[in-house]
């Protein structure tokens, strides 16, 4: 099992919001691509995250939306002078069942029994194909032991 962490995302309303955000930056990791999160606290489990394969799950109005992989970590000095963490994660959005999840500040570890599975790579602008269902409405029939 993957070490993941959890980290909200606050001003975006959608996922295809959240995708064209992304879609903005233009950060390099070890001459890949990458997205960033700047934040204050070193993860301790860095090692394992990164042996592990561990994804950034993000959280998008409440639920847990999607996630990216993380790339690896860096540090950077902060406007107050203080050092802080940079976490690389690549640009490939895989967007997951959506579920509830509460606001917290900061990014958390997401234990694996919490963690949604996998809906696929999402693109900018994607539909729900019309043969699926959203998967919000998916995870509502799931939790109701229907699906």
């Amino acid at each position: 099992m993957s070490v993941d962490l959890i980290k909200l995302v606050v001003g975006i309303e959608t996922l295809d919001d959240f995708a064209k955000h992304q879609a903005g930056e233009n950060h390099e990791f070890e001459g890949r691509p990458a997205n960033v999160i700047y934040t204050r606290n070193r993860p301790r489990q860095e090692d394992d995250i990164l042996h592990t394969g561990g994804s950034v799950y993000r959280v998008i109005k409440g639920k847990i939306r999607c996630r990216q992989k993380i790339l690896g970590f860096d540090d950077y000095i902060g406007r107050d002078g203080k050092k802080r963490c940079l976490i690389y994660m690549n640009p490939e959005i895989i967007e997951t069942y959506h579920v509830p999840h509460r606001p917290f500040q900061g990014w958390r570890y997401l234990k694996n029994e919490n963690r949604p599975k996998d809906i696929g790579p999402y693109t900018i602008g994607q539909e729900t194909p019309p043969d699926e269902m959203p998967a919000e409405m998916a995870e509502e029939l799931r939790k109701a032991g229907l699906l």
